[in-house]
């Protein structure tokens, strides 16, 4: 009992110290160990019908961040330790029911033909997103789960984090080359340690919790 409500304490204390970086000290850099955490908490998040419909790069390359950060005008992407992209995959109609179906025979030791209902599941949302016109749209939406989650477990290790929309995708795109690669970018995170800024030290502005929690 102890342990968890020191556990709900911990988190809380980290979500509050967290706040949306745009100044990043470039002399502090990520430890491998703790990116390989904040990339395996992408990778394990849930998705809708565990489609896993996305990608993420991680750019170290100092001139594709040059020329991302001229498409996008934002610091963070020179100065933070890390900067990932989040992209979402194009061809869902064509191949991501095959390859979950794959992809649970092999880990889950089971038969494709045993997993008809799944098969039928995924067919049938896809076919349904792809008449309504929908489909694109579910797909990038996705890719916004990675991305908290991400957030969050580097809050919990103390790593400041920035998300970052306000760039051009078409063009960060077309510096990664995603195109060809049937993707598409959709938002980025920066990570690393906050220099010195003020927006730091201001409190935290958010609705109170009896404003957006309702119980029924």
């Amino acid at each position: 009992m102890e342990k968890a409500k020191r556990k709900n304490k911990e988190i809380i204390q980290a979500l509050n110290w967290r706040y949306a970086t745009k100044v990043f000290d470039p002399s502090k850099k990520v430890s491998d160990e703790d990116m390989h955490t904040i990339l395996e908490s992408a990778r394990l998040s849930p998705s809708s019908s565990g489609v896993e419909a996305w990608k993420f790069f991680v750019i170290h390359d100092k001139e594709v961040r040059e020329k991302i950060f001229q498409v996008s005008n934002q610091l963070k992407v020179l100065d933070a330790s890390h900067l990932i992209v989040i992209t979402y995959r194009m061809d869902v109609a064509e191949n991501i029911t095959r390859e979950r179906l794959e992809r649970t025979a092999k880990i889950q030791g089971q038969k494709i033909e045993e997993l008809g209902s799944l098969k039928a599941m995924l067919e049938g949302g896809i076919a349904k997103k792809t008449k309504d016109g929908t489909l694109e749209a579910w797909t990038r939406a996705q890719a916004y789960i990675p991305l908290g989650i991400m957030i969050e477990t580097a809050s919990l290790l103390g790593i400041d984090n920035g998300p970052m929309e306000g760039f051009i995708p078409e063009k960060v795109d077309e510096i990664l080359n995603l195109k060809e690669k049937n993707l598409k970018s959709v938002t980025m995170l920066a990570l690393g340690y906050r220099g010195s800024d003020s927006a730091a030290l201001r409190p935290k502005v958010r609705r109170e919790f009896e404003e957006v929690i309702e119980f029924i």
